[in-house]
């Protein structure tokens, strides 16, 4: 539904700007119909498009499907007492596993002279804050197909790897209505000409 909303406001878009600047040549605004604005709607849908956004969501829905396909969230829930040895060592692996993600992090990013500060030596605008969120998912893909592994509920890398997919599968809506939103974001841009 979402989606159909958002392609309507696309068409209802290329419309009105070709009206209001048809009817008032003298408007700053641009019109979409126009051959200048074909070019730019079919020339930058992929710039437009391919912004960090879509990243966090692929990323984000991979390490959802390994945490989800681990069980690692439904035996922690379920209580120490009721988790077997092979899943208590697991949480142990996995926590010693995050400490060390901690420490690297620490010593990356939060310390003077760390490599992923910025040129003046801050987190603003740092390569840590524009990696953040991949590199938190990855240290959740790598704990949970960890414990997956250590508990059998995967059993090689490749069962780590379907869950990802899995992940990416269960997120392929939110996938498609970024790719309509962000089109519609940047059109609206184009047309009222905004600086994005």
């Amino acid at each position: 539904m979402a989606v159909i909303v958002v392609t309507m406001s696309q068409l209802l878009l290329f419309l009105v700007s070709w009206l209001i600047v048809a009817a008032s040549p003298e408007t700053t605004m641009r019109s979409l119909l126009s051959s200048e604005g074909f070019r730019w709607f079919f020339g930058s849908f992929v710039y437009n498009v391919t912004t960090p956004p879509l990243v966090w969501i692929i990323v984000s829905a991979m390490a959802y499907g390994t945490i989800n396909h681990s069980s690692i969230l439904k035996i922690w829930r379920k209580g120490r007492g009721e988790w077997t040895y092979r899943q208590t060592f697991a949480f142990r692996i996995v926590l010693v596993q995050l400490l060390a993600f901690a420490l690297f992090i620490t010593l990356v990013a939060f310390i003077p002279h760390a490599p992923l500060l910025s040129a003046t030596g801050s987190l603003q605008h740092s390569s840590f804050l524009h990696s953040i969120i991949p590199v938190t998912a990855a240290a959740m893909v790598i704990a949970a197909g960890t414990f997956g592994m250590l508990t059998a509920t995967m059993r090689t890398f490749a069962d780590v790897v379907k869950a990802m997919v899995k992940g990416v599968e269960r997120a392929a809506i939110l996938i498609v209505l970024y790719i309509f939103a962000a089109e519609l974001f940047f059109s609206v841009a184009y047309v009222f000409r905004l600086e994005i």
